[in-house]
């Protein structure tokens, strides 16, 4: 299929890019500079859109990386009291061995909880603050029957000191600690059984072993400690790569759109999306799903997310995400697929091969995830060359220039053959 971008809309898209980064710079979850940039795709898609709509939510952003450094310690904490139990009464030997075991347990709780669910586990001991997703409608004429949205998220991430520092070395180092704390928590376990039982004599059975968890996981869970910076020191990433692009193909679709109605398929409301707090666990997202689940449900939605475009010749279409153990539709995959394939662009699916899963446990989720789990059909789309992506990941080196040349344009492209393919679908 031959489909051109004009020069003017391709430099519409990396202009936008550039605007953001320049004019509004960093924008951590629920910070001023998030709303701000929020602000900036409000006022371009309603220069495109028919109606335009922002939607105010609150979480708790610094819950979702701040887990990290509560687990840490009490793991850590966990340990000392195993190494104090030598030297203590029998009444005492029952209660060290009690909070040994609760401290790691709890710690792999929150763990489970909040990374690998992304659920809201803990969050209500961090301070709550507000944020918002920004919504474009673009009407249909006819009866509404569908929604197809095209998604995005507006906030940057924070620093990850580690990957900075190490690169994806950061990835070994992050499964060494969590193996320690399963290990430890296993032999608590096995430790305060023992003890309930009555062999109060076993009470030093993984001294050893203990001291050596202590040597190896120390070092693991300074680096891990210090994984982002504190309080706001983090919000240096200008985040055009993450996630910028993917905004800025959004509100190009929808300019597209307005000088091509034929592009909207009967029937069929068309949302452009810009999601906050992506970053602090996929908050906006999820928030907006759950808000308008049995309307998304009624009338048989479909999305299009959009992370991370860097390259124009490595397309991705995530059909499984393993950090949070997502499958995505599979209607969705395919006509993605078919639309790159249409429109001349090299993709391929991604996620469920052995490597790609066991690495992806440490990946995290995408605003996608939010939609698939609550059974809406959604689809991945992301653009990256992880070669060469740890130089700029999450740090503030994520500038306009690794956005290379032809990505957003052929972004732009699978969009509007999808809704092509949309359109002959119903004829």
């Amino acid at each position: 299929m031959d489909l051109e971008i004009s020069k003017e809309d391709a430099d519409y898209m990396y202009n936008l890019v550039e605007k953001i980064v320049e004019e509004v710079g960093p924008r951590m979850s629920c910070s001023p500079q998030e709303a701000e940039g929020s602000k900036v795709i409000k006022d371009e898609l309603e220069q495109t859109c028919d109606e335009i709509v922002v939607e105010s939510f609150t979480c708790h952003p610094k819950a979702f990386l701040g887990w990290i450094k509560i687990i840490l310690i009490m793991t850590f904490v966990s340990m000392v009291f195993y190494l104090f139990m030598q030297w203590v009464s029998d009444l005492l030997l029952i209660i060290f061995s009690l909070i040994s075991f609760l401290l790691t347990f709890l710690s792999f709780l929150i763990m489970w909880e909040e990374f690998f669910n992304y659920n809201e586990f803990i969050d209500p001991l961090f301070r709550k603050k507000t944020s918002q997703n920004v919504i474009g409608k673009v009407k249909t004429k006819e009866e509404q029957k569908r929604i197809i949205i095209f998604s995005s998220h507006i906030d940057s991430a924070l620093q990850f000191n580690l990957l900075k520092l190490i690169g994806w070395g950061f990835i070994p180092l992050a499964f060494l600690g969590i193996l320690v704390i399963l290990t430890w928590l296993v032999l608590s376990f096995i430790n305060l059984i023992l003890i309930l039982i009555g062999f109060l004599t076993l009470k030093g059975i993984f001294l050893w072993v203990t001291i050596w968890l202590l040597i190896i996981g120390t070092p693991c869970f300074i680096f891990l400690f210090f994984f982002v910076p504190l309080g706001d020191k983090g919000n240096v990433v200008p985040g055009a790569v993450d996630n910028l692009s993917s905004c800025s193909v959004i509100v190009g679709l929808g300019r597209y759109i307005k000088n091509h109605k034929e592009l909207i398929p009967k029937n069929t409301e068309i949302r452009l999306i810009s999601f906050g707090c992506e970053e602090s666990g996929l908050r906006g997202s999820h928030r907006y799903c759950s808000a308008h689940l049995e309307e998304l449900k009624n009338y048989d939605a479909v999305v299009v997310n959009m992370d991370g475009l860097e390259t124009p010749d490595g397309f991705h279409v995530i059909e499984y995400e393993p950090t949070t153990r997502t499958r995505h539709s599979e209607e969705v995959i395919q006509k993605l697929l078919k639309a790159a394939e249409l429109a001349g662009i090299q993709a391929k699916r991604f996620g469920a091969g052995k490597l790609e899963k066991t690495l992806g446990r440490l990946s995290g989720g995408s605003d996608a995830a939010s939609f698939s789990k609550a059974n809406i059909k959604a689809g991945f789309l992301n653009s990256a060359d992880w070669k060469h992506r740890s130089s700029y990941y999450h740090q503030n080196t994520d500038t306009p220039d690794k956005i290379r040349k032809g990505t957003l344009e052929n972004a732009l492209k699978i969009c509007i053959v999808f809704l092509m393919n949309e359109i002959n679908n119903q004829t």
